[in-house]
């Protein structure tokens, strides 16, 4: 004898909306890398202490909210004088290592 098995159809990934018809995609959830996930942990950080910020002193809040843009634009060049400065200390140092390389390939 043979066992029947409940045959199912396949599961496409929907839930319905408040219990209408309508039905709208439910992804599965992803990981989220350990860089990312420290990254929105960072941002939800300085978003809390804005709030305590804005709560405590608002002016100060609202002052630091504007001069934000300013303070990065001036601080720019500086971090492309040090992205430039890692890539010439990188070269230099590929440069150097280059013969133990080689001697290490053979």
């Amino acid at each position: 004898m043979r066992s029947e098995q409940a045959v199912t159809a396949p599961s496409d990934h929907r839930t319905p909306i408040n219990g209408t018809d309508m039905c709208m995609p439910s992804y599965p959830r992803m990981e989220r890398s350990g860089r990312e996930r420290a990254a929105r942990t960072e941002a939800m950080v300085k978003f809390l202490l804005f709030c305590i910020l804005f709560v405590l002193c608002w002016p100060l809040a609202l002052v630091a909210l504007a001069l934000y843009p300013l303070v990065w634009l001036l601080l720019l060049p500086f971090r492309v004088v040090g992205i430039a400065v890692g890539g010439v200390l990188e070269l230099v140092s590929a440069i150097i290592t280059l013969p133990a390389r080689v001697i290490r390939a053979l």
